[in-house]
């Protein structure tokens, strides 16, 4: 129906003016609404023929603008030599055997003079009083009785004379360098404690013992103990330090 008809038939109806105009803005709103969706789809089939046209396959033929975005064919490339690779030459150990030496029983007559010298030597450095060729012989008694497998006897006897000097005692000159000198008074200190305890007097280090005319010991040590220095012209002093 067409816009004039449409009209007509609304004053026919006696629509108002404002009716009309109403119905007549639909009318046309609609048909714009129309054309735009035909405008649309010719669009479409505008561009789709486009896309048919650009490209035409016959056998391997393409476009300009297609061949320019398909990727290159690959270059030829020069040989390269292959690269060596490196040889090892270790040799193997043979098969069967492994590098770890083998335990064996000890040895007859192990340790040898030869090594029990040298170990005492290492003793005597170290100011331990220990009889090395005893220790052979303990050495060789553990292993007989204990049926002792070893891959180095020499190396087991190094480590048990080792342990036997840190168990040894010190000697006599050992032992008086380790220690600390002591200051005179402390070693005053020493002797008179010995002596009030139970009466022994180094009268060769110290000299006359207390008591004695000659006594060495200085009075405020004597005094500490309980000590009084003797008069010098007492006989019976005299006589009991003789008798000392």
């Amino acid at each position: 129906m067409s816009l004039a008809d449409t009209v007509r038939r609304l004053v026919e109806a006696g629509a108002t003016p404002e009716v009309i105009m109403i119905a007549v803005e639909a009318i046309e709103a609609e048909r714009k609404a129309l054309d735009a969706n035909r405008e649309a789809a010719r669009e479409r089939k505008r561009r789709q023929r486009s896309r048919d046209t650009d490209v035409t396959v016959t056998g391997q033929d393409v476009t300009e603008r297609d061949a320019a975005s398909l990727p290159l064919p690959p270059s030829p490339q020069t040989p390269q030599p292959p690269t060596p690779t490196r040889v090892d030459n270790t040799p193997l150990p043979p098969e069967g055997r492994s590098r770890r030496k083998p335990s064996r029983p000890i040895e007859p007559g192990f340790p040898t003079d030869e090594d029990i010298a040298e170990q005492q030597a290492k003793a005597r450095t170290a100011g331990a009083n220990l009889d090395v060729r005893a220790q052979a012989e303990r050495f060789r008694n553990h292993a007989e009785q204990n049926d002792r497998r070893c891959a180095d006897w020499r190396a087991a006897w190094r480590n048990w004379i080792a342990a036997a000097i840190e168990r040894a005692p010190k000697t006599a000159l050992a032992a008086t360098l380790d220690r600390a000198q002591p200051s005179d008074a402390d070693r005053w200190r020493r002797w008179l404690r010995e002596f009030r305890q139970n009466g022994h007097w180094p009268s060769d280090d110290a000299g006359p013992r207390p008591g004695h005319p000659a006594c060495r010991v200085p009075p405020a040590l004597l005094a500490e103990f309980g000590f009084s220095p003797p008069a010098a012209n007492d006989p019976d002093l005299f006589a009991k330090g003789a008798a000392a």
